[in-house]
């Protein structure tokens, strides 16, 4: 059981994070949840490195079919698609993801478990809306899945249907909070002056020539470094988060990339 104060952790991240979700549309480097923070932020990523955990503990699940479970769902979405869009408030690949293309991140905070994190451009309907799929899963394979409908034009989050570790899945209600924030766009200028060199990169997707480019916090608490490259969907291999004393506090390194991704909820 989590402590009242990894609850009131949990309910101020959530209450940050409402209404700041973010729809990728056809622009890969957008940034969901993440517009309005400052880059490389390590106090609040330092939270974001505990957060699964305190997220997703399968015994304050609500029951499915009950009045809870919808709006408990809604906002673990937020977040988890908040945290798996974004670091430090930006997402610096410049490689949008065709429709169909997936990648999957392990994103390793330095003081607890690993978290497989997956991001998948689904489908784009004839009206401009986009289905795009949020998963999270852990070492005892317990997995959250989302999958939301998004629309570039009215700026919202259209529909949600989610999967809980339990295997329970439905639709998720709405409400007008649920919206995306267009994205905080870094410029090719901006890029240039943060890229610190050009270096091979080795991970369990496979070895890649990426630009290393670092920045700092706009609050003065550490960087964000990022490893970017046109060879994958989204345009980023890695991306850590370091504190004031370069210690790393997180590391997220790409584990597989795919173009065959469908829907598993039955969204469409």
């Amino acid at each position: 059981m989590k402590s009242f104060k990894s609850v009131l952790v949990l309910v101020a991240i959530a209450g940050v994070l409402t209404g700041f979700l973010v729809s990728c549309s056809s622009l890969t480097e957008s940034v969901i949840g993440g517009a309005k923070r400052g880059a490389g932020q390590a106090v609040e990523e330092r939270v974001a490195a505990a957060l699964y955990s305190k997220l997703a503990p399968k015994e304050q699940t609500p029951a499915p079919g009950s009045t809870q479970w919808g709006p408990f769902m809604a906002t673990q979405a937020q977040i988890i698609f908040s945290y798996t869009f974004t670091a430090g408030g930006y997402w610096l690949g410049e490689e949008a993801y065709k429709e169909g293309e997936y990648t999957k991140f392990k994103w390793q905070p330095t003081d607890d478990e690993p978290v497989i994190m997956e991001k998948a451009f689904l489908k784009r309907l004839d009206d401009g809306n986009e289905w795009w799929r949020v998963s999270w899963a852990d070492n005892d394979g317990d997995t959250w899945i989302y999958e939301a409908l998004l629309s570039p034009t009215e700026e919202k989050m259209i529909r949600l249907r989610a999967r809980d570790v339990d295997g329970n899945e439905g639709e998720v209600p709405l409400t007008e909070e649920s919206v995306y924030v267009p994205p905080a766009a870094v410029s090719d200028e901006s890029i240039k002056g943060a890229t610190v060199g050009r270096e091979e990169v080795k991970t369990p997707a496979g070895t890649f020539t990426a630009d290393h480019v670092v920045f700092m916090s706009s609050a003065g608490e550490g960087n964000i470094e990022w490893w970017i490259t046109d060879k994958v969907p989204g345009g980023v291999v890695k991306y850590i988060a370091t504190d004031n004393e370069k210690k790393e506090v997180w590391e997220s390194i790409l584990t597989e990339a795919g173009s065959n991704a469908k829907t598993i909820l039955k969204s469409y």
